[in-house]
This record gives structure tokens, C-alpha cells and sequence, in this order.
């Protein structure tokens, strides 16, 4: 074999593989698109939600919820937040009206409950 044929041959399985891990790592929620900050340079520190700071708990519990909220439909179902030990443990104290689903309001009003 020439060496151009086993560089082609080479790229040839190469691209396609890279597309794919890229694809299933964007599809898994796991890709971040860099931010520009006003110079037009990449951001090297993730930006604040609309320029708020947040405390550390309110992080963790939006953290939290967005990670349980598997269908993105803002709010918790019971079979949704049956996924953490934590917050199933403490779910008849977060869904306090038994609608048998929580909003990202109610879940930070009772993050305190989640131990």
C-alpha cells in the first residue's frame, strides 16, 4: 500500500468515528458550546444565569432538579425524583399539596429538607 492510499484510509475511519463520538456526547447533554465574552475570545469560566450570582445551595438544588427533570417539562414527578435517594426520602415534605408533582419553586423552597 501507498502511504497517500493509508492516509486516506486512515481519515476515511477516522472522521466518521469522530462524528459519531461528537454526535452522542451533544446528544448525551454532555457537550458545552464556549461562550464569547465582548472581545470575541472564549470564555474560559461558565457565565452566570441572566448575570445573577447564585449561593451555593440554590446552585445545587437548580443542579439537582435539572438533573432529575429527565423529560424537561419543569417539574418533578415522583417516579422522576424517585432517581435520588434524597429527595425520594424526602418527597411527601416537597410535594406538600400530593399533586404527585413539584415545580423548580416548590423543590428550592424545601431544598433545606433534602438532607
Amino acid at each position: 500500500m501507498t502511504q497517500t492510499f493509508k492516509t486516506k484510509l486512515m481519515a476515511a475511519a477516522f472522521v466518521p468515528a469522530l462524528a459519531l463520538a461528537a454526535s452522542a456526547a451533544y446528544a448525551a447533554g454532555d457537550y458545552k458550546a464556549p461562550s464569547a465574552n465582548p472581545t470575541g475570545a472564549t470564555a474560559t469560566t461558565p457565565a452566570t444565569t441572566q448575570g445573577s450570582m447564585k449561593s451555593g445551595k440554590t446552585a445545587s438544588t437548580d443542579e439537582t432538579f435539572d438533573r432529575l427533570d429527565v423529560n424537561h417539562d419543569g417539574k418533578l414527578s415522583a417516579s422522576e425524583a424517585a432517581a435520588d435517594s434524597k429527595v425520594q426520602s424526602a418527597w411527601k415534605k416537597i410535594d406538600v399539596n400530593n399533586k404527585g408533582a413539584v415545580s423548580k419553586a416548590e423543590f428550592q423552597a424545601h431544598a433545606s429538607d433534602i438532607k
